[in-house]
């Protein structure tokens, strides 16, 4: 099994209504309703909305940026292989958010927190944009065996990171092999962006 994602649960951290910016609810959340229908083809079955969910593959700075002023998160899974996590972070204004976007991006696109197992080398095998919300940037590791230990099980982490106002999406999801199909992905991605605020 790849490394990656391998226990979930959920991070909510609530600030005041008093507080500059839209206070977000659960709502603002993919369901898994909504990954499922994304990806057919993975047999999600879970749901998770309690508990401490672990960090992305890229560390927690490949998460959030600074200066959150609100935090949510969803974990979903197949209980086999693969997994997903949404963490929403609000901002108190758009420039913050603005620049925790590029500062995400930033961590995503050296990804040091981790490093692949010793059989393993890593590599992005997508950078690209999509329309969805107002700036929507995918992202793809690919973790993949190195000749000498070629029974090894190659891992795909793919990331969406989305900017809307004063929120910013991040899902973060793992799969083995190539892991999940970017046109699926990019489903998940737009459903993830219609819902925020």
């Amino acid at each position: 099994m790849a490394a990656g994602l391998s226990a979930l649960g959920v991070l909510a951290v609530g600030a005041s209504a008093a507080q500059a910016g839209a206070y977000m609810d659960r709502t603002r959340l993919v369901t898994l309703s909504q990954v499922k229908q994304a990806d057919p083809g993975t047999k999600w079955i879970t749901q998770v909305d309690k508990g401490t969910l672990p960090s992305a593959y890229c560390g927690p700075a490949s998460t959030e940026g600074k200066a959150v002023a609100q935090r949510l998160a969803r974990g979903y899974t197949d209980e086999m292989t693969n997994y997903g996590t949404q963490y929403l972070s609000r901002y108190q204004t758009e420039a913050a958010a603005k620049a925790a976007y590029t500062s995400i991006l930033a961590t995503l696109k050296t990804c040091k927190y981790s490093k692949p197992a010793p059989t393993h080398a890593r590599r992005i095998t997508e950078n690209r944009h999509i329309v969805a919300g107002d700036a929507t940037t995918i992202l793809r590791w690919w973790d993949y065996a190195l000749p000498s230990d070629p029974g090894s099980e190659n891992g795909a982490f793919p990331y969406a990171v989305t900017r809307k106002g004063t929120a910013v999406s991040v899902l973060a999801f793992s799969g083995d092999g190539v892991g999940m199909k970017a046109a699926n992905f990019d489903k998940i991605a737009k459903a993830a962006a219609a819902k925020l605020p």
